[in-house]
């Protein structure tokens, strides 16, 4: 395949050349378009894969032109460089549909991963939509997980790049973030352990004196109660992929067992001599503090330095709110199947509630409240009312009356011109009657945007935050 083609759209000099060097140490073909217009003109004239556009120039050109490149089909994806905060933010004639927007300053690795995930989102032979890239815009998932924000299509583009490779991975997260599933997802993107077993084990579940047989198996009269030989779950996860879940709760002899494993390929059932080679490609979980067990000598350092060679940190549900209607749906479709039932959607309201509530038990406990709330719908459409009243307590929104309480606040011009955004939403608010998705459309910004901006200013309620 021939390199990947980045065109660089800025007038700045210093930037061109920084990033034009750093671009090509990474191994990508790159140039430089100084206007729009000149940018433009490269894309008529070949194919490039990503547009990385420097857009804080006084001489750049109406940058909403770039627009273009949507509304023509080009394949190529723009990434957007600005000292803005937010895109929102920005005059309109700089606005552009972009993959990503990264705020300078910002790191050679952030733009260069940004790169990574837009170029797994185009076939860059063919220019179609890859997987990921219908993900984004359809209602699918990524071998089995839901979400469409930037921080999982970073956790997706990672498993593209671990996946092939013997690697031992580590997950970490809060109990219910879809530790299971993102161990799942790489067994299922590893070509060639796919159709191999998947094998996970409970670690905190079971008595020591289980686990040891359980992972490595046994020979008969190896203990009381062993009346046969059996084989451990090592045995039966061979070419495939083990999970190791709650590996904190591992007894220091049975991490000395374990390292052998991961190091050798090689261990003893219990009550046997003969050594069994095994390829088993391990994943572990935890939602503990391994850093501090190590400190504390409750766990091995060099198991876990031998554990910690691909890290991968899944974020509560709480920090990724935007792919929470995904998610919605995707356990609406799930449950309704399940329960024999058509459910067409979720209302306004309801999804409110949802989107203000916390979620301490994050995705586990969304399953469990939308599983019961489409037991009990009657009408086809989950409301408000469907939601368990401890949710629908914790989750207060500000009402229209609010809203006017918090105008009259604004008592001064001087006051307004501190915030006019702000004055502005409240504005448009109380004349969609505060409903959240008629005010972002007329904004112009997605109801999660909005919702961020009334964090910012201060307008949702404590249990809203």
């Amino acid at each position: 395949m021939d390199k990947a083609r980045v065109l660089i759209v800025t007038d700045d000099k210093l930037s061109q050349k920084s990033l034009y060097e750093m671009l090509c140490r990474s191994g990508y073909e790159a140039d430089i378009a100084v206007s729009v217009k000149e940018a433009l003109r490269h894309l008529e004239e070949k194919l490039w894969h990503v547009i990385l556009a420097d857009i804080d120039g006084p001489d750049i050109g109406d940058l909403s032109s770039l627009n273009i490149v949507k509304e023509k089909s080009y394949p190529s994806e723009v990434v957007v460089l600005s000292s803005k905060e937010d895109i929102d933010s920005l005059p309109l004639n700089k606005r552009i549909s972009a993959f990503e927007y990264l705020s300078k300053p910002v790191e050679d690795e952030k733009i260069i991963s940004a790169i990574e995930r837009a170029l797994a989102d185009k076939s860059l032979n063919t220019g179609k939509p890859s997987f990921i890239s219908r993900l984004i815009h359809k209602d699918e998932t990524y071998h089995g997980l839901v979400g469409k924000s930037a921080i999982m299509r970073d956790i997706y583009a990672l498993i593209d790049r671990i996946a092939p490779s013997r690697a031992t991975v580590l997950l970490r997260g809060e109990s219910g973030t879809g530790k299971r599933m993102i161990a799942r997802a790489i067994h299922k993107a590893d070509k060639k352990r796919k159709e191999k077993p998947f094998i996970e084990i409970s670690c905190g579940a079971l008595p020591r004196e289980i686990i040891e047989s359980e992972l490595f198996g046994h020979t008969k009269g190896a203990f009381t109660g062993a009346i046969n030989d059996r084989k451990g779950r090592f045995e039966l996860s061979h070419s495939g992929t083990m999970l190791l879940d709650d590996i904190d709760s591992f007894s220091l002899d049975l991490q000395v067992k374990l390292l052998r494993v991961l190091q050798e390929k090689e261990f003893e059932r219990v009550g046997d001599h003969k050594t069994m080679k095994v390829d088993v490609r391990v994943i572990v979980s935890t939602n503990q503090d391994l850093e501090k067990a190590v400190s504390e000598k409750k766990f091995r350092e060099d198991l876990y330095y031998r554990l910690n060679v691909i890290s991968i940190t899944i974020p509560p549900l709480r920090k990724r709110k935007e792919d929470l209607p995904f998610l919605v749906d995707h356990f609406i479709g799930l449950f309704s199947k399940e329960n024999h039932k058509k459910i067409k959607g979720i209302s306004e309201d309801a999804l409110d509630v949802l989107m203000a509530y916390n979620w301490p038990g994050n995705i586990r406990e969304l399953e469990n409240i939308i599983e019961r709330a489409v037991i009990l719908d009657v009408d086809g459409t989950l409301h408000k009312d469907d939601l368990p009243e401890m949710l629908r307590e914790s989750a207060t929104v500000i009402t229209s009356d609010d809203a006017r309480g918090k105008i009259k606040d604004i008592a001064s011009l001087k006051d307004a011109l501190k915030d006019p955004e702000k004055v502005y939403i409240l504005k448009v608010l109380e004349e969609t009657g505060w409903n959240k998705k008629r005010a972002a459309k007329k904004l112009g910004v997605n109801r999660t945007t909005l919702y961020n901006k009334l964090k910012k200013y201060n307008l949702i309620s404590d249990s809203e935050k």
